[in-house]
């Protein structure tokens, strides 16, 4: 790939100051010394300045309408999903504390129920470990939707 091609590449993420320092500066010394590339990046910015003065219109009365009853459904489907798990998580908790204080069931049935809960413990651990590991490497944390 020649040097323009590999610069041509990069000319959106220097527009948008993404690039680490040293590429910043390759890309910058090259723009200084080619005037095609130099061209395709006055081009890019022209383009994007152009986009950022355009007016977007606002929903109509309809879509409005829509976008509202899908939030609704969201939010009381999350609630639904908060309570429901909620209870879930007192039931079993009150279930084992009841199910190991009552001695009249077998050792088997105990072994059994607590691997369940255990393993039901460490998969929720997991995920939500997994889920925290992730937040600081998540590219599109800073997005508005």
């Amino acid at each position: 790939m020649g040097a323009c091609a590999a610069i041509r590449e990069l000319l959106s993420a220097y527009l948008d100051g993404e690039l680490t320092q040293q590429d910043g500066q390759k890309v910058a010394v090259h723009l200084e010394d080619c005037p095609a590339c130099r061209e395709v990046y006055e081009d890019f910015r022209r383009l994007r300045a152009d986009i950022k003065r355009l007016e977007w219109p606002g929903p109509d009365e309809t879509q409005w309408s829509r976008l509202m009853a899908g939030l609704t459904f969201k939010v009381t489907r999350g609630l639904g999903w908060l309570l429901w798990v909620g209870g879930l998580v007192i039931l079993a908790a009150y279930g084992a504390y009841e199910f190991l204080r009552d001695f009249s069931f077998r050792s088997v049935e105990r072994v059994g129920v607590l691997a369940l809960i255990l393993g039901l413990v460490v998969l929720l651990w997991t995920v939500l470990a997994e889920r925290i590991a992730a937040l600081p490497k998540d590219r599109y944390k800073d997005i508005e939707k």
